[in-house]
């Protein structure tokens, strides 16, 4: 659509940068952020507040209904990503934690999240994964202490409305732009020499080991989310 747009009108076209092929070629920005480079064009229309941040507008009626089945205290998990590379895979053990230490615990994903994940979780454990709506996800997001989650829309959804967030990084790259920014939350990630190996994220490994994740425990991400509750 902008393409017979642009050959129609032919308006003024501002763009960002994206730093593709840098971030392709593995040369990192640690100040790159993919929120403030979107707004860096809006200076060349006298746009100087530059401090907007996305934002999901939830109902009261829309908060109400998630309210009369969600427990109290309770962390978000978003457990899923579209690749293995990004996934986690001691969501169930940092939900016993989590249990022990008196949080309650709720999943939040998709349908696929759900079938990606072969864990069995603790009975007090709350699985709305793939049972509920995208919006009704988000207010349940809104009324936890904070969401811990791979680098997957889960982590960008509690950004939006303003919760927390601890994002565990795999095979991507905190630097490549979509980590929280620090009054929104905080990130692990182990800076292995083959980290990142994608853009995006795989399905592979070429060490076979996905140690980028496995060599992340359940306490250590307990411990850093203690920091932000």
């Amino acid at each position: 659509i902008g393409f017979f747009l642009k050959l129609r009108y032919n308006p003024k076209i501002l763009r960002y940068k994206k730093q593709s092929l840098k971030r392709r070629l593995k040369i990192l920005d640690p100040n790159f952020n993919v929120l403030k480079a979107y707004l860096k064009p809006l200076k060349k229309l006298g746009i100087e507040n530059l401090n907007y941040r996305p934002k999901v507008i939830i109902t009261n009626q829309e908060v109400e209904k998630v309210k009369t089945f969600l427990p109290q205290k309770f962390i978000s998990l978003g457990t899923g990503a579209r690749y293995k590379s990004k996934v986690y895979p001691y969501y169930k053990e940092l939900s016993e934690i989590l249990l022990e230490n008196g949080f309650n615990v709720v999943l939040v994903g998709s349908k696929e999240d759900l079938e990606m994940d072969k864990s069995i979780y603790p009975k007090e454990v709350l699985d709305l994964r793939g049972k509920i709506s995208l919006r009704e996800t988000i207010a349940v997001i809104s009324q936890g202490l904070a969401t811990i989650s791979n680098d997957s829309a889960i982590a960008h959804m509690s950004r939006a409305v303003g919760i927390k967030v601890l994002m565990i990084y795999g095979s991507t790259h905190p630097y490549f732009g979509f980590a929280p920014l620090k009054d929104e939350g905080d990130y692990i990630f182990k800076n292995l020499p083959c980290q990142p190996c994608s853009l995006h994220g795989q399905n592979s490994c070429k060490y076979k080991t996905f140690e980028c994740l496995t060599s992340i425990s359940p306490q250590e991400v307990y411990d850093k989310l203690k920091n932000l509750i």
